[in-house]
């Protein structure tokens, strides 16, 4: 039924990936062993219906994209790679003009989208086939409001000098019948003379920018039929897409569930030092011994973190032999552990601890000291908990030879 005119696929990879951070390159972050465009391509090189598949990619990177991607997972259908224009509506009408030119029907797809099922594509392309022109789309939840760009609200009339002149921000226009609303995604399918038609409006036209290519069929007054997309179908943009996407393939790695660690440190007393715990010197008439200040307390909130991201414990980090940690105010060590955590991407969720002793009592202490912890790791008090506890006289904390503390500690992957 088909062969009679070719289906060719084009790939549009040539985004500048801003909104994934840190230099990323969306297309190739790898998705449960395989990088993101690889996906992408694979459903169409897998699809009997297919002929042709052209990839456009940012300038500069088609020879990455032919070994990473093509050369990499024998993809034959492949028949070009190229260079991308400064939009996506450029990049794509170069690919029309490199397409096979037997083809007669082409589906336009963004590599960021690598969940795409096989069902999709087929809809898409028996549904252009029938009309022409098709997208996928799926229902809008949201309430969504039309704004004027060019209109802010202003404060009322006798607000007074304390009110900002503009408080409104945009202006609602309107709410449209949400149930008329679509999102739409890609594959989008079409005749390829009406998309190459469409396509010349463009022609002498530099300042139009448009973000699919149905708007463009549109333009010329061709019908665009709608097909039932999916919720999976995401197009991966930002890190937390990343991880969404993860999700959605059930591929819930270690680092995306939350973890968690345990600490326990015990300091004896001893006379003329201070009794610090949680950075607070408590009264009390002797201190802890120990190479630091020995705050037991925040030595056992550290090992908890250290432990919950598997990074050894407090002796690793500092060692008692180095006279750098002689006397050393231990909130500053926390803050070393709170920003090693940083650094590896982890997020403290909550801390629970308990001081051990007979004597001092900590209760009248407890707020001041989670303020100075949530202070050094740059997280609320709320996230903090601090208990105290006897072992009613029993054991070395009962005859008052010294104080225990225990943490635990829970992270999450950012």
């Amino acid at each position: 039924m088909f062969k009679d005119k070719k289906i060719s696929v084009i790939i549009a990879a040539a985004g500048s990936a801003k909104r994934m951070g840190g230099g990323l390159n969306k297309q190739y972050i790898v998705l449960d062993g395989m990088p993101v465009l690889a996906r992408s391509v694979d459903v169409f090189e897998r699809n009997p219906l297919v002929d042709e598949i052209v990839i456009v990619v940012k300038a500069g990177e088609e020879e990455r994209c032919r070994s990473e991607i093509v050369e990499a997972y024998g993809f034959k259908k492949v028949s070009c790679v190229m260079a991308g224009g400064s939009e996506r509506q450029y990049s794509v009408r170069a690919a029309l003009a490199a397409l096979d030119p037997e083809c007669g029907y082409v589906l336009v797809h963004d590599g960021a989208r690598p969940l795409v099922s096989d069902e999709t594509v087929d809809a898409v392309i028996f549904t252009c086939i029938e009309t022409g022109a098709a997208v996928p789309a799926v229902p809008v939840k949201d309430t969504i409001k039309e704004v004027a760009l060019d209109m802010a609200g202003a404060a009322p009339a006798g607000a007074g000098a304390d009110v900002p002149d503009k408080v409104g921000g945009l202006v609602v226009l309107g709410t449209p019948d949400r149930s008329r609303l679509r999102a739409v995604q890609t594959p989008q399918g079409f005749e390829k003379a009406l998309l190459d038609k469409a396509y010349g409006l463009l022609d002498g036209d530099d300042g139009v920018v448009v973000t699919d290519d149905a708007s463009l069929v549109e333009a010329l007054g061709h019908p665009v039929s709608v097909v039932e997309g999916e919720e999976k179908n995401i197009k991966i943009t930002t890190p937390a897409d990343v991880k969404k996407a993860e999700i959605m393939m059930g591929e819930v790695k270690v680092d995306m569930m939350p973890r968690v660690g345990m600490g326990y440190d015990v300091h004896a007393f001893a006379e003329g030092r201070k009794c610090i715990l949680g950075g607070v010197d408590i009264p009390h008439e002797k201190g802890l011994a120990g190479h630091s200040d020995a705050d037991v307390l925040v030595h056992a909130i550290m090992d908890s973190l250290l432990g919950a991201c598997a990074l050894g414990d407090i002796g690793r980090h500092f060692p008692d032999t180095d006279p750098a940690y002689k006397g050393i105010d231990s909130l500053k060590l926390l803050a070393h552990v709170g920003a090693l955590l940083a650094e590896q991407g982890w997020k403290i969720i909550n801390i629970d601890a308990t001081v051990i002793a007979q004597r001092p009592k900590i209760a009248p202490h407890v707020d001041k000291m989670r303020e100075n912890i949530a202070e050094v790791l740059k997280i609320s008090a709320s996230q903090i908990n601090i208990k105290g506890t006897t072992t009613e006289r029993l054991g070395f904390t009962g005859r008052e030879e010294g104080i225990a503390a225990q943490s635990i500690a829970s992270i999450i992957h950012i």
